[in-house]
């Protein structure tokens, strides 16, 4: 494994950097986990796909396509970010 030869104000700042994002990702899971209950309350119920496909909370979209810019969704009906997908936990 390489060795970084850090300060320990670098290290502090990676520390507080992955702390961030440490509660971005919560933040993303709590906001899909809204979107997910608030869908069911609501009677939508994804198709299961046998291929696992992960469809979007945003939009109707069945399933993430791979290979749009910045990781937004390829399908043209969709384009919305891979965040917006309901991906298993």
């Amino acid at each position: 494994m390489q060795q970084y030869d850090l300060t320990d104000a670098q290290k502090k700042a990676f520390e507080e950097n992955e702390a961030d994002f440490r509660r971005l990702d919560d933040q993303i899971r709590g906001v899909q986990e809204t979107a997910r209950t608030r869908l069911t309350n609501n009677g939508w119920e994804p198709e299961p796909d046998p291929d696992g496909g992960i469809p979007c909370l945003a939009c109707p979209c069945p399933e993430f396509q791979f290979g749009g810019q910045l990781g937004k969704c390829k399908r043209g009906s969709c384009r919305h970010s891979s965040g917006s997908h309901d991906w298993p936990t």
